[in-house]
């Protein structure tokens, strides 16, 4: 058990989590990927949580917060005022069933969907990685993605494919498909077929009864690329080609966005330009923190802190009392 875990536990045992809640005000934003239990050969930490986990987090949340929605609630939180917001990131097949989750608790969800895994469903790069990762029996090359090589020599298997993926969130930009074909040849294995990935997202059938649900649904890209190391016209199409979609299938505004990654470094002044151009009022990065009263506020970079399949609903409960502590950026770093 974690010493973070150990502290929220003990924390919420002792029934201080019910008077730390009082000791801030705003907006902590939860975000979650995939819902589920993970396989072999998937990446584990793309998991936030079981559909049970998340129907009990939620039943906890709702006890002591108001939860709203992130894409149009006062992210400040009014003069007195503590509030939960809950978002969903990639567009994943099981996000329908976490949104009837969040319905029967009477709550409003924001899903940030990848449209081109929509239009022409793959295997996403991370579960790519974590597939070819194991294959690999030394360090890696020199390349123009490792400079000098990587060494994988000595790592876990988490550790190798943690250290791999941190390349392409770094180097590979607008060569990510190059940067996978390489990537096989090093594993010598074969890149998946893109068919493997059939049932992984959700339709335009599927979003257009979470919009009419009334669950909210921002940007997320098309292809899920760390936006500040692309240039700007891709980066621009990027943004604009995926508003465009989620307009023309669902219905209605879209002018919310989350970053990709959501690093301080997965966006810059360009990624903001392109946004304002397509009509984003507000985009969420996911670095940890959260939307205090009185603090600074960023319309392009609301603060979002992360749930992992690590946590429990004491994590949950004393993250929501102590975001300052358990949603600190410090965890991100």
């Amino acid at each position: 058990m974690s010493r973070r875990e150990r502290v929220a536990r003990l924390l919420c045992g002792s029934g201080l989590d019910a008077l730390a809640r009082f000791s801030w005000r705003g907006t902590l934003v939860l975000n979650f990927h995939r819902i589920g239990t993970p396989a072999g050969d998937e990446d584990p930490d793309l998991y936030s949580c079981t559909l049970d986990e998340l129907d009990a987090y939620v039943g906890a949340l709702t006890e002591r917060f108001e939860i709203v929605p992130a894409g149009t609630c006062d992210l400040t939180g009014g003069e007195r005022g503590r509030r939960i917001a809950l978002t969903f990131d990639d567009g994943y097949r099981e996000h329908f069933a976490a949104a009837r989750v969040l319905a029967t608790h009477g709550v409003v969800g924001s899903f940030f969907v990848t449209t081109g895994f929509v239009d022409e469903p793959v295997l996403p790069w991370w579960d790519e990685i974590a597939r070819l990762v194991p294959g690999i029996t030394g360090d890696l090359p020199d390349s123009p993605w490792t400079p000098g090589g990587l060494a994988l020599r000595g790592l876990d298997p988490d550790g190798a494919r943690r250290a791999v993926g941190a390349v392409y969130k770094s180097h590979a930009g607008s060569r990510g498909t190059e940067f996978l074909a390489w990537l096989a040849a090093a594993a010598d294995r074969p890149r998946p077929a893109p068919e493997e990935g059939a049932d992984l997202w959700l339709t335009w059938p599927l979003l257009r009864e979470l919009r009419a649900a009334g669950m909210e649904l921002g940007g997320h890209t098309v292809t899920h690329p760390i936006l500040a190391t692309l240039p700007a016209d891709r980066q621009e199409a990027e943004i604009g080609d995926s508003l465009r979609r989620l307009r023309d299938e669902v219905g209605g505004p879209v002018t919310t966005f989350a970053y990709p990654v959501g690093a301080r470094t997965s966006f810059d002044h360009r990624t903001r330009a392109a946004l304002r151009r397509h009509g984003v009022s507000r985009a969420f990065s996911f670095c940890g923190g959260h939307n205090r009263r009185g603090g600074r506020h960023d319309p392009f970079d609301v603060l979002r802190a992360g749930v992992f399949r690590t946590d429990s609903t004491a994590t949950i409960r004393a993250t929501a009392a102590l975001p300052a502590v358990f949603a600190s950026p410090r965890h991100y770093a």
